[in-house]
C-alpha cells in the first residue's frame, strides 16, 4: 500500500456501545463502522449521528489518523 492510499483511508467512523445499559460505569465497546476517505467518512458520521439515540449508541466519533475530529454527543464544557 502506498503512503497516499494509507492517507485516503485514514478516516474512520467509530461507534461506542455500552456493555451494560444499566451500568454506564461498565464501559463501552467501540466498533468501526466505516474506514473511508474524508468525504465519505463525514457523510457516514452525519448519518450515524442522526440515528445514534435510536440505535442506543453511547457515542459516535469521526477520527482522522487516530484523533477524534468530531464527536457525538458534543462536550458542552459545562460542569455540575
Amino acid at each position: 500500500m502506498s503512503a497516499q492510499e494509507g492517507q485516503a483511508h485514514a478516516w474512520q467512523v467509530v461507534v461506542a456501545q455500552p456493555y451494560d445499559r444499566g451500568d454506564p460505569g461498565d464501559g463501552v465497546e467501540e466498533t468501526v463502522l466505516a474506514a473511508a476517505d474524508e468525504a465519505e467518512a463525514r457523510r457516514v458520521f452525519a448519518d450515524t449521528v442522526a440515528t445514534a439515540s435510536e440505535a442506543g449508541y453511547a457515542g459516535v466519533a469521526l477520527r482522522s489518523s487516530g484523533r477524534d475530529v468530531e464527536t457525538w454527543p458534543q462536550a458542552t464544557g459545562w460542569t455540575s
